[in-house]
Order: structure tokens, then sequence, then C-alpha cells
């Protein structure tokens, strides 16, 4: 980006543009972003007190790339915890619902020569401001590129200002998302497959040797600093790599380095058939771990995945795998059509059975489709991915994720937990998994510890801190639990199911109006969203709006699928004993999922006491078992 030799200021901050830096003027103190939030800061400066819609914000951001929304929704977020506003407050900027975003604060044109901590001036008029001159990259704007930012701040927010971010884990490696030799010819999915294959090898070498995929992929970003990124995971060494895929040939090329000094310990170069991709693989692991003096090299092969010896299976897999990880529906049914296509290609590719497993299970866990719809494709996915090979510990994993949302058999899913956690012991999905399933036994104390260890192992994965918010909800802990789904969304405000228990957590600590607002910014599809707006209206006293809404949800329920639990709820607020009972006897036949929390929800209090409920909860059986911890 060609800079000007501008420095603005506003509130206790001062931006100089030629040296990319932000700094507390009162202190000098350094404020550390990465390239694209300062872009993002610089933009907004440059417009202030301007509206500037989400599409004008995304090209002059990334000009000639093609990226999510929720790129800059990382960069904003991430902007207003450095700027040091709290949740609600707009001093800096402002969110124009279905818009885009408005710099609010006033913006002074500081001299040049003038020290950090002059005092403010009145602010400058927009016609004085330089204009804003961007770098233009030489990307193609048809390359069908996803660039993932999220900036990397530490998950422990304890307050809003700004500081060095801390070591978030002891691993000795991170390996980052490999970039496009050519941008304009970027293949995300063969990139984010590459560093998956890689992580899975040399994971074998030790479970805390290598930082997860979920902690390194929003390092993705093509002008991503790889000891930048090393730093901010906390890592002592990083591999960086890039490749090309051209017709039948592969390029890649990798790098070891250290961080504390940047001193590159190995690096290699390959360029041939797209067909020995794995053995391509298979040389870089080796040679990194041999640099590393890591255990468990054994004849140079120390390959942990593909798990299929077809690179085009294995390229769609690592599709799937990318389009799992957005997580909305979209995005599954992707998935699912990825996972089909490399089983197509090879019927014994047990990862990616499991991966369909997945898949399917989670349309069904969010109530995207009717849980009778999807779970049985679920079960028959997993049971052909052991069939495959029985010490996968995915698919153990997967089934027992399926044994507690689907078929309410809690001693089942113990046991596939355990055994996952045997074959896999670093595996943070299964924890985060157990830890839904102590949930719903009422046990807060074992779910909190299951939730802990997934966030030691995979630091940056937002799912289990999203879940430790849900446990309090269920708790009573409500203001505990606000606060971490705050901080989740903070993050990444696109996390629906974190919203989805921040607005239940509103509602049971009675703040309805705040709840109304978050559902009339922020629509979304998740556990219970279809009630929510109801619950509002009615504990407020709206009984009326209340009932309109209960009326839209039943229209909409001969359309689509709406959790009958969900239904339930609103009756339960308006009163009608009777009807909420009918609802949660349909949610027990199609087996809502949170019906498995019934026992737990406050929202379920009003019931408590009639032996229909107690009758509903003894079905379910989750009291009184005291279920396997190993």
């Amino acid at each position: 980006m060609t800079r000007t030799s501008a420095r603005y200021g506003f509130g206790d901050f001062a931006l100089d543009v030629s040296q990319q830096r932000l700094t507390r003027r009162t202190t000098g103190e350094v404020i550390p972003l990465t390239a694209k939030a300062f872009d993002t800061l610089l933009y907004l400066v440059e417009h202030a007190a301007q509206t500037l819609d989400r599409d004008e914000l995304l090209r002059a951001i990334w000009p000639g790339v093609v990226v999510e929304e929720n790129s800059l929704s990382q960069n904003i977020s991430t902007l207003r915890q450095v700027l040091g506003e709290a949740r609600g407050e707009n001093r800096y900027i402002l969110t124009i619902p279905r818009k885009g975003y408005r710099f609010v604060a006033q913006v002074t044109t500081l001299d040049e020569l003038a020290a950090s901590t002059e005092s403010p001036v009145p602010a400058a008029a927009p016609a004085t401001k330089p204009p804003s001159r961007r770098r233009i990259l030489q990307i193609c704007a048809g390359a069908g590129v996803l660039t993932i930012m999220i900036a990397a701040i530490s998950l422990s927010l304890v307050s809003t200002r700004a500081r060095p971010t801390a070591p978030l884990t002891s691993q000795t490696l991170a390996v980052l998302p490999f970039k496009p030799l050519v941008p304009a010819e970027r293949n995300e999915s063969l990139e984010l497959g590459m560093t998956e294959s890689l992580i899975a090898s040399l994971g074998q070498q030790g479970a805390q040797a290598i930082a997860p995929l979920t902690s390194v992929r929003r390092y993705a970003a093509l002008d991503q600093d790889a000891i930048s990124a090393g730093r901010e995971l906390g890592v002592k060494t990083v591999l960086d790599g890039s490749l090309q895929r051209r017709g039948d040939r592969l390029r890649v090329s990798a790098r070891l380095l250290r961080v504390a000094d940047g001193r590159q310990l190995w690096a290699g170069n390959f360029d041939q058939d797209f067909t020995t991709i794995f053995d391509v693989q298979d040389a870089i692991a080796t040679k990194v771990a041999r640099a590393l003096e890591l255990r468990g090299v054994v004849d140079g092969v120390t390959r942990g995945a593909p798990y299929t010896h077809d690179p085009e299976a294995y390229a769609l897999y690592a599709s799937g795998r990318f389009a799992w990880t957005r997580q909305t529906e979209a995005s599954l049914l992707q998935a699912i059509d990825f996972y089909q296509q490399a089983i197509a290609r090879d019927p014994n590719y047990a990862l990616a059975y499991a991966g369909l497993a997945d898949s399917h299970a989670v349309l069904g866990v969010f109530g995207m489709r009717a849980p009778r719809d999807v779970f049985p494709d679920a079960r028959r996915a997993v049971e052909k991915a052991l069939a495959i090979d029985p010490d996968l510990a995915a698919a153990h994993s997967a089934l027992g994720h399926i044994m507690v949302q689907y078929d309410h058999d809690w001693e089942g899913a113990a046991r596939e937990y355990a055994r996952a956690k045997q074959l896999d012991p670093s595996l943070a999905l299964t924890y985060h998994r157990r830890s839904i399933l102590y949930a719903v036994q009422g046990d807060t104390d074992r779910a909190l510890a299951e939730s802990a260890r997934a966030r030691e192992l995979e630091p940056l994965w937002l799912a289990p801190r999203t879940f430790t918010g849900h446990i309090l909800y269920y708790a009573r802990r409500y203001d505990e639990g606000i606060k971490i789904l705050e901080q989740v969304l903070a993050l990444d405000d696109r996390v629906n199911s974190a919203r989805g228990f921040l607005i239940r957590g509103l509602i049971a600590r009675g703040d309805y109006a705040r709840a109304l607002d978050e559902l009339d910014q922020h629509p979304l599809q998740t556990q219970g969203s279809y009630a929510f707006r109801a619950q509002a209206l009615a504990l407020s006293g709206r009984r009326d709006a209340a009932l309109a809404e209960l009326d839209r949800i039943l229209k909409l329920s001969k359309e689509r699928y709406v959790a009958a639990y969900d239904i339930a709820m609103i009756y339960v607020v308006l009163g009608d004993k009777e009807s909420a009972f009918q609802w949660l006897e349909r949610a027990m036949e199609d087996r809502s999922t949170p019906i498995n929390f019934l026992a737990q929800d406050p929202a379920l209090d009003p019931l408590h006491g009639d032996p229909r409920f107690a009758a509903l909860v003894q079905r379910l059986g989750i009291y009184h078992r005291t279920l396997p911890d190993s």
C-alpha cells in the first residue's frame, strides 16, 4: 500500500500512516495491529463521519481479492477491542445496521513533527484531509479467494484495554496455512488441506508439539508475517510454505523458522506430479521433525493423514473440511457434497465418511434440518468409517456425538468418547463433545473441566468457549455466561450459537430490551432462536405482540423445520401449560436436540412440580447417573 506521511489524532490515539503504527498519545504505548486491521482503521479515519457500506470497505481493504464479509467483521471487532470500546459503546466506530460502519470520533490532522503527546486541536474539515491512496495488488478478481483474517488476540479477555498478546500455549510448532505461489491461482482448500495433513503428521510426534488447525487457519492472509504469527501463537517455531497446482504439476516450497530470532532452520522446494503430493507431505514432515529432534520419524515417513492414496479424493476432502468449518447451512451442504465426491473416488476413505457424519449431525444440532432427516445419515456414515478403520478417533468422537444428540444413549456416548480419547488424546473435539454430555447430566463441574481442556488444546477455537457460556446459562450463572459469550462475539460476531445463548442469558436475566435489540440487529438460526422474540415480548408485558409472533412461527413451521422445543418455550411464557406439554411431547418424538437439556433449562422452570414434567425427565434418563471419566 502506498502510504502518505499523514498523522491523525482521535481521542487518546495517534495514527501514523508512514510508520503503520497506532500509539496511545498520553503514554506513547505502541498498540500492535495486523496489516489489514491497520488498513481498516486508516480507511475509517480518512473517511470519518461518512457512512461506509461493507462492499466499499471490502474493495478498499482487499483490492482485487474476493473475501468473505467475516474478514471485515473481525477487523472491526479487533479495532473496537484495542480502542477500548465496551460492548454497546460507539465512541469510535458505529455500526449502521444492514449498511456498514461510520467512524464517529473527532479526527485531527497532527503536525508531522509534533510529539505524540500534543494536545488535540479542533477537528479539521473533511475537505482538508489528504485523499486515500491504495496499493493495487496484482491479483485476479475472479480467483474465488476466501481470505480468512481473524485477529489473534488473547481469549482470556478481562478488560478492553489493549496490551501485548500473551503466549497462548506451550506448543513447539505452528504450521501456518500455505500461501499461493501465484495469488491469482489461489486454491485455499488445497492450501489448508496441506496444512492440516502436516499438522496431523507432525502431531504424532507428541500431543503438545503442534498448534491445531483451528488456531492457525486465521493466519491465511496473503500478507501474513510468519514470525509475527508465531509470536501471537506463543510457539517456538513456525513452518511457513507456499504451493501452486497447475494441471498435474505441483510446486511446493517450505521453510522452518525459529520465532525468537527469525533464523531459518530448514528450507526445501519441490516440483513434481500432483499424484506425489503425499510424498511431498512426508518429506516435509520428516525434515521438520528431524530439525526439531522430534520422536516418531520412521524410515522417512511420518504420515498421519490423509488416509487415502488418491490425491484428487484428498483435495475434495480438504475442500469439505474447509466448508465444514464455516458452520452455516449452505456451507454444511457444500461440505456434504465434497465428502461424497471424495468417497466416490475412494470408497475406503474413512476420514471422509467421518467428515460426512459430522456435517449431517451439525445440520440437526442447530435446527437447520429435522433431526430424523439427518442423524440416520450421520450414523450410516460413521458406521462406514469405523468399518474401514476401527481405530479412527474422529469417527468414535462423531459416534458419541450422535448417541448424545439423537439416541439419548448416555453410557454408550461416554464409552465412545473414552475410546476416542484413548486413540487420540489431543483431539479437542472429543473433550468439547464430552462437556456437552456432562452438561446434559447436570454435572456442571465436569462439563466446565472438559470444556477447559478443549480450550487448552485449541486456544483459538471458539466452540468450546461458546459452550462454556452455554453451560453457565444452564447453571443459572447468567452474568458469568453473558461475559464469556460477549468475549466470543468480540472475536467473531458471526458465531450464531454464541449470540443465541447470549440472548437466552439476557432473557433469563430480565434484560428484554437488549435481547430484542440483538434480534433486530442480528437475525440468526440456531438452537431456540425461533422462540426468542416471543419470549422477550411476553415477559416484557407485550402479550399481543408475543401472540402475533407465535402465530408467525406456527405458520412458518408448516413451510420448514421448526424445532417443537422452541414452540413449547413460547407457550411456557404465555402460561399455556397444556400446549407447552403437547409440544414437548412432539419434541421428544422428533428428537429436537435442545430436549436433552430439559431438566436444566431455566426457561422451563414454570413447569417444574407438574408430574408430567417429572415423567419427561425420567423418560430421558438424564438424572442420577455417574458416567465414566476415563
